[in-house]
């Protein structure tokens, strides 16, 4: 999807032209968070800084002079120093600089598909809630329906007062269940807010429920490889153990100090003959035993991080592979079959009650179970869409999902 030129209102930006009002798609939410989310802005800063020791590590270092001032019986003398092993180790201190400014931006890539992931997974909690107060106005609607079919056969004389009575508790529950479930909604539109950054704005928030994660099987094993290959942390651990290898390099050779000299003092041409000369460390006590082990160990670790890192790789792509097969499978089921038939179960009950030739308790038991099918479908479509959100985050990349049949 092209980006476009971001409005600004208030302290946030909408990237193109989103509304909250006129209806939020998911998109348009991954987009608002990647421009908004301070946590994920402040992040950023880290690439910066990785730039800054960059530039740093390509710098050499001055040169010195020493001046002595002439006095009686004692001429004046001056010397100019220059660290010549800087030209030498400087590649090896801008290398170890340059895989630990790439790593850095894998990370933040890898930072950007974790908030991707957390802005899909917070919108289908929204919609999960509305789907849930959707599924208590039915509740509501369908218990006091009920409650108006006993009250009914009481003034017939069909039932007792305790029917009608539990039937009015029961619409009264379903009453108590949506007030609640409302708040929920509140509380889950909040935390949206708060991952895309826009809590500052409080128009409310329609969102546009248009689709659902694509159909179609795939296979796990060619995501687990392509992870492994191409997903930001992975190429940020590469980056790490490449970087700590280049520090061990350079841990190993920093004690080589080489100084070149010219050195200015009394002579016979002109009083102040200038002369070359060089002073060099001889390595006999100190040769960086202590940082080389240091930098030994911290490419060890690196090398173990890389592995952990490959199989919780190999972990999140199966399980969440696994989870979005659950929840299709599942979902399947309850829409074609289950729900259905709870469907034709509620008719034939209300009819039958109405009728006289059901007792209520029948009536209870079915209306629980079609309002037990509602609510399981918008919990399945939730789990769809976050084990979804969580694949593509597995993965890396993101997967284009198709219409909602």
């Amino acid at each position: 999807m092209a980006i476009e030129s971001p409005h600004r209102i208030s302290d946030c930006f909408l990237p193109n032209g989103a509304n909250l009002t006129d209806g939020l798609t998911e998109e348009e939410a991954v987009l608002i968070a990647l421009w908004n989310n301070a946590a994920f802005q402040e992040t950023l800063i880290e690439l910066g800084l990785a730039q800054a020791d960059l530039v740093q590590a390509g710098l050499l270092p001055n040169p010195e002079m020493i001046y002595f001032f002439q006095v009686p019986d004692k001429p004046f003398k001056y010397a100019i120093e220059v660290p010549l092993e800087a030209f030498w180790l400087r590649p090896i201190r801008v290398a170890a600089a340059h895989r630990e400014t790439e790593r850095v931006c894998e990370r933040l890539t890898q930072a950007g598909l974790d908030l991707i992931r957390d802005a899909r997974q917070a919108y289908a909690d929204v919609l999960l809630a509305h789907g849930r107060l959707s599924v208590a106005d039915d509740a509501v609607r369908i218990r006091t329906e009920i409650a108006r079919l006993a009250n009914a056969r009481l003034q017939a004389g069909d039932v007792g007062e305790q029917e009608v009575a539990t039937a009015r508790i029961d619409a009264l529950a379903a009453t108590q269940d949506r007030t609640r479930i409302r708040y929920d909604v509140a509380l889950a539109e909040e935390r949206l807010r708060n991952v895309l950054g826009i809590g500052i704005l409080r128009e409310p928030i329609r969102l546009i429920d248009d689709r659902l994660p694509a159909a179609g099987a795939f296979d796990p094993g060619s995501l687990t490889a392509e992870a492994l290959a191409s997903r930001p942390d992975a190429v940020a651990a590469t980056h790490a153990v490449d970087a700590a290898a280049e520090r061990l390099r350079l841990a190993q050779l920093v004690w080589f100090r080489v100084l070149g000299v010219a050195d200015a003092s009394s002579g016979r041409n002109t009083g102040h003959e200038l002369g070359p000369a060089v002073r060099f460390v001889l390595p006999i006590f100190n040769w960086n035993q202590g940082n080389v082990a240091r930098a030994e160990a911290e490419l060890t670790r690196a090398e173990r991080q890389q592995i952990t890192l490959r199989d919780r790789i190999i972990l999140e792509v199966h399980q969440s592979a696994d989870r979005v097969a659950q929840a299709r499978s599942e979902l399947e089921i309850l829409v074609k079959q289950v729900r259905p038939e709870a469907e034709t179960a509620i008719r034939r009950a209300e009819v039958a009650y109405r009728e006289g030739n059901a007792p209520y308790v029948v009536v209870l038991e079915t209306t629980r179970q079609v309002l037990d099918s509602r609510l399981r479908q918008a919990q399945l479509e939730a789990e769809l869409r976050r084990a979804w959100a969580e694949l593509e985050r597995s993965v890396g990349r993101h997967i284009v999902p198709e219409a909602k049949p």
